[in-house]
């Protein structure tokens, strides 16, 4: 069996982390005998083709290195508010997506096309006249919100073989916008490198404590109310410092805010950093916080992975972040936009050993059932084989 992927979000190298779990539900299903290929945007300093980890991957190049400015970067979002170029280039982006997965899938014959975001990988898919799947990873999900993109995904979705999400919340949340879909939706939790991220757990822990963020700096992320909590813990007495990994268009403002709060060098900040270099990130930090607001959060996987590494989570009350963060049993959940809260459940973390090395036990226990890698891949191989019509080995 043959599965082509399309997807606007794979890793471009070696270590990185954009679409790692993408890149490994993909490496697994080779692992598992079937044959698979992937489509994704080109970026600079990536390959036009490669294989890694016995998946071929063919990159769409849709301009000179200085204009490809809409994959990786977040603009898909909204092109309008991203830079300058994203609303240029997003048409021969998904042009050049398209027309590339047409050719690979004429070569390859695929048996299944696997779309990861019904934008534009399953409105593309749709084109193609092979049985295809769409997986909803959250973002997408938040665009039917607005009537127009619900009209837009309706005959992708409709059309798809199988409807599959990350999550329950976003299940509930497809269920919502297209009820007709009860009887192909699907929810396939992503697979973690769950060997990898145990790893971080032998690194030492840093002192004083660390509380880690690690993701996008955009405003749903919540950056600026663990910024403010920050400041009140450290105000009522309690040493620790606050390690920033990642970057975005929020990045000068939260550092703006952390100097007004007088947290100068109490604050580490960083860049993306590898596949290969997170779990210590994650190992070195007593907790790991992910405040999100609202329905942004699609699931939340930085808390499963920093929970395999040995670091104690909280979490906002905010998209699919519950469904790993069981309050009092693998973490903590705090308030949506609660600095106070938010402030109140990192010195319970940093503070109370026995309830770190609980809910780390626990949390890590969930985290391995439902995102084993082999086992996420079975799932979603299973359905593979039903839609293809394929039963048995490969």
């Amino acid at each position: 069996m043959r599965i082509l992927t399309i997807t606007h979000n794979y890793p471009r190298w070696d270590g990185d982390r954009a679409g790692a779990f993408v890149a490994m539900l993909a490496a697994e299903t080779v692992a598992a005998g079937y044959a698979v290929r992937v489509v994704a945007p080109h970026a600079p300093g990536a390959a036009l083709r490669e294989t890694q980890h016995g998946v071929d991957i063919v990159r769409a190049r849709y301009g000179p290195d200085s204009l490809e400015r809409v994959g990786y970067t977040g603009s898909l979002r909204n092109p309008m508010r991203a830079s300058l170029l994203a609303p240029v280039m997003l048409p021969p982006f998904i042009a050049r997506l398209w027309s590339v997965a047409a050719r690979e899938a004429a070569a390859f014959r695929p048996n299944v096309v696997h779309a990861h975001w019904w934008m534009p990988a399953g409105w593309i898919a749709r084109r193609m006249s092979v049985p295809y799947v769409v997986t909803s990873h959250g973002t997408d999900v938040r665009l039917l919100e607005k009537p127009m993109w619900r009209k837009l995904a309706a005959p992708v979705m409709e059309s798809a073989a199988a409807v599959t999400t990350v999550s329950e919340f976003l299940a509930n949340d497809v269920r919502r916008f297209f009820p007709g879909l009860s009887g192909k939706r699907v929810v396939t939790p992503m697979p973690i490198d769950v060997e990898r991220f145990e790893g971080g757990a032998e690194t030492p822990k840093v002192s004083p404590p660390r509380v880690l963020f690690a993701g996008n700096l955009i405003a749903s992320k919540g950056v600026d109310v663990l910024i403010d909590a920050m400041a009140i813990v450290r105000g009522r007495g309690v040493s620790c410092e606050l390690a920033i990994v990642g970057e975005g268009p929020e990045e000068s403002r939260l550092r703006a805010r952390a100097a007004r709060l007088g947290l100068g060098d109490a604050v580490r900040w960083s860049g993306f950093v590898s596949q290969r270099d997170i779990p210590s990130e994650y190992g070195a930090a007593t907790v790991t916080v992910l405040p999100s607001r609202g329905q942004a959060e699609g699931l939340g996987l930085v808390l499963a992975e920093a929970l395999l590494a040995g670091s104690a989570v909280i979490g906002a009350a905010a998209g699919g972040i519950p469904e790993i963060v069981v309050d009092e049993r693998t973490g903590l959940i705090a308030k949506d936009g609660s600095a106070e809260d938010l402030a109140r459940q990192i010195e319970r973390m940093l503070t109370d050993h026995e309830l770190r090395k609980r809910t780390i036990a626990e949390g890590r226990a969930l985290v391995r059932s439902a995102h084993d890698p082999r086992a996420a891949a079975a799932r979603v191989i299973d359905l593979y084989r039903a839609i293809s019509g394929r039963s048995g080995s490969p």
